[in-house]
């Protein structure tokens, strides 16, 4: 099983890690390869934390601070970056804009940007580097009507913000799962999938961005995907990677797919890949094999969640699918 064309699988473990800080100097290096300049400008102890989880190529994290600061900030070169404030963050303005709810801060290592936050700071954050996402046959979305660094409206950023602090929450457990490679590969689609989602609803904003296409041409494009998903039976592919090998936006496939199958793309991938698990499971050997295999086999890096997802589609939990293929096959 593959993650998509030529996408490269990492051997590292993604677990959350965090460092807390009582001086502004400090929390200027906590977050690796960026520039940074802090002021604190407010009386009072300074306390910082940033809590993330890297890969190759990418990065999670979470930054908290408890005082009135002006920051002067830049990501690694050669990367993009989006940040979102959490829910309880004081009032901020990025780069003399104030961030309201439904923006997304965007950051490139062209140049310092200004980020004030009057008091309690709490955004998460990814990182991304552009080798990686050519690596990974991705496509970065035309940014060049933003016109540079800002905070700008998108309708999923509230989607996205919670998406990410959940991940981040769940990376802070360890169950044991994230040792397997292929988890760490579908985790990263995943997370720029969902990015590259709220970069096109920024720009879908400003202008059409799919909704003017007629009926048959939306029902082609799902063809057009159904056939791409059917001729790749072994490839798990995120919803971006398809659009990019279609020329269309992944904008483009959620429109299509709301109007055509009444579901999104993601939740289309997610009901093909249950039902090849489904058909290995019935295949299976119970001796020989265990759920957590078969979930990961499909692109399935929660258990949980897998477990969740295949009770609801077929109306049993995967293990008793694989109890049952035992007692098909009898004794040995």
């Amino acid at each position: 099983m593959s993650y998509g064309r030529g996408a490269v699988v990492y051997a590292e473990p993604v677990r959350l890690q965090t460092e807390v800080t009582h001086d502004v100097c400090d929390q200027e290096h906590a977050l690796p390869g960026w520039t940074q300049d802090y002021r604190q400008l407010a009386p009072g102890r300074f306390v910082g934390e940033v809590s993330g989880m890297a890969a190759r190529g990418m990065r999670l994290f979470r930054e908290v601070t408890n005082l009135r600061l002006q920051q002067h900030t830049a990501p690694p070169p050669g990367t993009i970056a989006l940040g979102l404030p959490l829910p309880g963050s004081e009032p901020a303005r990025f780069e003399g804009k104030t961030v309201g709810e439904g923006d997304i801060m965007l950051f490139s290592d062209s140049a310092p940007t200004e980020f004030l936050c009057s008091g309690l700071m709490n955004v998460v954050a990814v990182t991304v580097e552009c080798d990686f996402l050519r690596d990974m046959k991705l496509v970065l979305p035309d940014l060049g009507e933003l016109r540079g660094n800002g905070a700008f409206f998108s309708p999923l950023a509230v989607e996205l913000r919670s998406w990410l602090y959940w991940l981040m929450d769940d990376l802070s457990r360890d169950d044991g799962q994230r040792a397997d490679p292929r988890r760490n590969g579908v985790f990263q689609l995943a997370i720029w999938d969902r990015c590259v989602l709220a970069l096109e609803a920024m720009l879908a904003h400003r202008r059409d961005g799919g909704r003017g296409l007629v009926p048959s041409q939306r029902h082609a494009l799902v063809n057009r995907v159904r056939e791409y998903v059917r001729a790749h039976p072994d490839d798990i592919m995120s919803v971006a990677q398809i659009a990019q090998a279609l020329g269309v936006s992944t904008r483009m496939l959620e429109y299509c797919f709301a109007d055509v199958v009444g579901i999104s793309p993601n939740a289309y991938l997610r009901m093909i890949r249950l039902n090849a698990a489904r058909r290995e499971l019935l295949a299976a050997d119970p001796r020989a094999t265990t759920v957590a295999e078969v979930a990961m086999n499909h692109g399935f890096w929660h258990l949980g969640r897998f477990s969740t997802y295949y009770n609801q589609m077929f109306g049993e939990k995967p293990s008793d699918t694989l109890r049952q293929t035992g007692r098909l096959r009898g004794p040995a």
